[in-house]
Formats: C-alpha cells, structure tokens, sequence
C-alpha cells in the first residue's frame, strides 16, 4: 500500500480512508493553533504568534497535499463510494464532515483575528499620529520666539 505521504493520488478505500484520517487528524492539530492564535493575539505576544504562524504554514502545506491527492475522490464520491464497505463508507462520509465543521470553525476564527488585527493596527496608527503631533507641538516650542508667543497667549485668556 502507498503511503499518504508518499502519493499523489490515492486510489483504493484503505488509502483514501488512511488520507482522510491523516487530513483529519491535521485539521485538528490546525484548529487548536488557531484556538493558541487568538489567546497569542489578545495577548499581544508577538514573537510567539509568528512562531505558531510558522507552524501553522507548514501544516496548510501538508493539507494543501493531502487535500490535492483527495480532490478526486471528493469530485468523484457519489460514483466512488460503492467500492467502500458499509463500515468504510460510514467512516468516510464521517470524516468528510468532521472536516467540513473544522475548517468552518477554522476559518471563522481567522476572521474574528483579523478584525481583532485590524483594530488593533488602527489603534496603533492612532498613537502614532497623536505621537507625531505632539512631537510637532514640542518642536515648534522650540523654535527661538516661540515662549514669547505662547507666554502671549496665555497672558490674553487671563
């Protein structure tokens, strides 16, 4: 038997069983970095939120693999599904759907960080405008002259 790591396509119910439990089991270890994404992100630890991105990088790439070998079985699964005992094919239609449910949670909690990330950007952009202007505020009170005017000023809302 090929191995899933090793093929490009899987053919018969004991490689596509074995290639569907791989992908589930990768979609698992997927949604708990995704779950340690969002505490590393509300936590504003960067180092290690790029680590886990990383990780996670590597492991779209596995799925990415396996998800290439698997797309004609999954086009083709209505027609294929008769080659499968009752118990492969119940064990089959199972993981297709444990899948399904994973990535969905997967990709809804990547977009509630990238909103937290984009929130957070806006909020940094903001500081770092309010940081320009008072250094543009402190830098024209530099400027020689600049006292006497602000001393005016002062002097006038008394």
């Amino acid at each position: 038997m090929v191995s899933v790591s090793d093929a490009t396509r899987v053919e018969f119910p004991d490689e596509v069983l074995v290639a569907l439990r791989k992908e589930a089991a990768l979609y698992g270890r997927l949604e708990s970095y995704a779950a340690r994404q969002r505490r590393l992100i509300v936590s504003n630890k960067t180092e290690p939120l790029l680590a886990l991105l990383g990780d996670r990088q590597k492991l779209v790439v596995e799925l990415t693999r396996i998800g290439e070998a698997l797309a004609p079985v999954r086009r083709e699964w209505a027609g294929r599904r008769e080659a499968f005992s009752d118990d492969q094919r119940i064990e089959a239609d199972e993981l297709f759907a444990q899948t399904a449910k994973r990535l969905q949670r997967i990709m809804d909690m990547d977009t509630k960080d990238a909103r937290v990330l984009a929130v957070k950007k806006e909020m940094a952009s903001g500081s770092v405008r309010s940081m320009q202007a008072t250094g543009q505020a402190i830098a024209a009170y530099r400027q020689p002259g600049s006292r006497e005017v602000v001393r005016r000023k002062l002097d006038e809302s008394s």
